[in-house]
C-alpha cells in the first residue's frame, strides 16, 4: 500500500471481496480503477474502497447490477433504490407466506389429489398485480362490443379486485380458485356479454350509478345496524328502490326484460360478492355480513314475484 492508493490485492484484503469479483465489477464499469501502475496493475483510491463497500452492500440486499449502475451514475438515489428493494422483499415474503399456507392446507388431505395440486399452483403463482390484470382482461372481453365509459370500467375493476390473503384458509383457497375460474372460463365471459347486450343501449350515467349505489349501501348499512334481516319489509323497500335506480341510470324501463336480466345478473353478482367477502375474511354464513350481499338477498323475493 502506498499513500491513499491500493493494489487490487490490497483492496480485496481490506474489503473482503475477492480479487476475481473486483475485476468483474471493474470490467462492468461499476468500479473503474483510478489508474494503473507501470506494470499495468490496477490501482484504487479511498473513494473506490467506499464505492466497493456500497456495491457489496447493495448486492447483498438483492439489488441488480443494472440498478447499482444507475445509483452510481446518480440516475437513482439510494433512498429510491432501498424503497424499491423493500417493496420487492415485502411482496416476496407475502408470496412465500401464501405458498406455505396453501401447502399446509393441501397436506391436510391424507393423499393429495391432482385437483389439490392444481389449486396449489393457481394460488401460489398469481400476484395481486396479475389478478388485477386478469380482471381487467375479463371486463375488456365482456364489454368489447359496447361503447363503455373508461371511468365506469375503472370503477368496476376497482370494485371487483379482492386482496389476496397472505395466509389463506382452505375456504379462501377455494374462493380464490372459483374466482379464477369465473374470470377465465369462456362460457362465463359469453354469458356476461349476452346479459350486457340485454340492457346496454349505449348510454350509462356513471355519476347517477355511483350516487344510487352509495345511497343503497348507506341504507343497507343502517338497516343492518338496526338488526333488519334481508327478508324484512324495510329490506324489500331498499331492494325495490335499488332496482328502480339501476334501471334509471341504465336509461331502461324496469320491464320484464330488465327483470330477467337483473335475476340472472343478481345470482352471478351475489356469488362473486360472497367469494370476495370470503377472501376478505368476512363471515358469509350470516346474512348481514356485507351490504351488497344483504341487498342481493333482499332482491330475491322481488325477482321471484316478477317471474
Amino acid at each position: 500500500m502506498t499513500g491513499s492508493s491500493y493494489t487490487i490485492g490490497e483492496i480485496s484484503e481490506l474489503s473482503g471481496v475477492s480479487v476475481r469479483r473486483i475485476r468483474f465489477y471493474s470490467d462492468k464499469g461499476l468500479l473503474p480503477p483510478m489508474g494503473r501502475t507501470s506494470n499495468g496493475y490496477r490501482v484504487y483510491s479511498e473513494a473506490d474502497l467506499a464505492r466497493l463497500d456500497l456495491i457489496r452492500a447493495l448486492r447483498e440486499a438483492g439489488v441488480s447490477l443494472k440498478t447499482i449502475r444507475k445509483i452510481l451514475s446518480r440516475d437513482l438515489t439510494l433512498t429510491e433504490v432501498l424503497q424499491m428493494r423493500l417493496g420487492t422483499l415485502e411482496a416476496e415474503i407475502a408470496s412465500r407466506r401464501r405458498i406455505a399456507a396453501v401447502l399446509r392446507a393441501t397436506l391436510r388431505a391424507s393423499e393429495p389429489a391432482e385437483s389439490d395440486l392444481r389449486r396449489l399452483w393457481a394460488m401460489t403463482t398469481l400476484s395481486q398485480g396479475q389478478l388485477r390484470k386478469m380482471i381487467e382482461s375479463f371486463i375488456d372481453k365482456v364489454v368489447e362490443r359496447f361503447h363503455v365509459d373508461d371511468a365506469w370500467k375503472a370503477q368496476m375493476i376497482e370494485m371487483g379486485t379482492p386482496e389476496l390473503p397472505e395466509e389463506p384458509t382452505p375456504e379462501q383457497i377455494d374462493a380464490w380458485n372459483e374466482i379464477i375460474k369465473m374470470l377465465t372460463e369462456e362460457s362465463c365471459i359469453k354469458a356476461m356479454r349476452s346479459e350486457m347486450a340485454l340492457v346496454w343501449k349505449g348510454e350509462f350515467d356513471l355519476a347517477a350509478y355511483t350516487a344510487a349505489s352509495q345511497e343503497a349501501l348507506a341504507k343497507a348499512r343502517k338497516a343492518i345496524a338496526n338488526g333488519d334481516l334481508p327478508t324484512s319489509t324495510n329490506a324489500a323497500a331498499i331492494a325495490r328502490e335499488w332496482l328502480s335506480g339501476l334501471a334509471r341510470v341504465m336509461r331502461r324501463d324496469a320491464d320484464s326484460e330488465f327483470i330477467d336480466w337483473a335475476r340472472t345478473h343478481r345470482e352471478r353478482a351475489r356469488r362473486y360478492q360472497e367469494l370476495v367477502a370470503t377472501l376478505r375474511g368476512d363471515d358469509t354464513t350470516r346474512s348481514a355480513a356485507r351490504e351488497w350481499l344483504w341487498i342481493h338477498e333482499a332482491m330475491t323475493p322481488l325477482l321471484k314475484s316478477a317471474a
